[in-house]
């Protein structure tokens, strides 16, 4: 009875992180959808030349360009918000905002789009809302994006590799 009991179990955590692994895989294509986006060729009429990426520091920055990132970024740390995006504006390019989705990023953005809206910039806020989607529970910013997407990585190829491993063979 003791054997069947834990047999049980195995079997239903082994399921429960299969189902973690779902979610896990699905996140990590999907993040990946969005830093493909934003990597971009240059040859595409939406290539890393078409467009420059707004984050708020150095290390977000460094997180980006470790993700294979080569657009141009500008960090929007320590400016006025209308200064910074009077310069953005000069570039002629679309700005793709990237800040942190804690409070104070939440609040960069909404002033960066109104700035933006004011001098007829287009920009474009969906990279970040769809990172927030599938980081929220784990991460809060981008200079976290480089480590989290290489842990899913690393966990997702792991898992795959273990699935192939029959729980019925104890």
């Amino acid at each position: 009875m003791k054997t069947k009991s834990k047999l049980s179990k195995l079997s239903k955590s082994a399921h429960s992180v299969k189902s973690v692994t779902r979610r896990e895989q699905e996140a990590l294509e999907e993040i990946e959808n969005v830093l493909a986006e934003l990597i971009g060729t240059d040859d595409d009429e939406n290539g890393s030349d078409s467009f420059l990426i707004i984050v708020e520091g150095k290390k977000d920055t460094l997180s980006l360009r470790n993700l294979g990132v080569a657009a141009e970024i500008y960090p929007c740390a320590n400016q006025p918000a209308a200064a910074f995006c009077e310069q953005i504006a000069e570039t002629k390019k679309k700005a793709i905002i990237l800040t942190d989705w804690d409070r104070k990023g939440r609040i960069l953005a909404s002033r960066f789009i109104q700035h933006f809206q004011n001098l007829g910039v287009p920009y474009d806020e969906t990279h970040r809302e769809k990172l927030l989607r599938y980081t929220k529970k784990e991460i809060k910013d981008v200079e976290s994006l480089y480590p989290h997407v290489i842990k899913l990585r690393q966990k997702c190829r792991h898992m795959s590799n273990e699935e192939d491993f029959d729980i019925e063979e104890f």
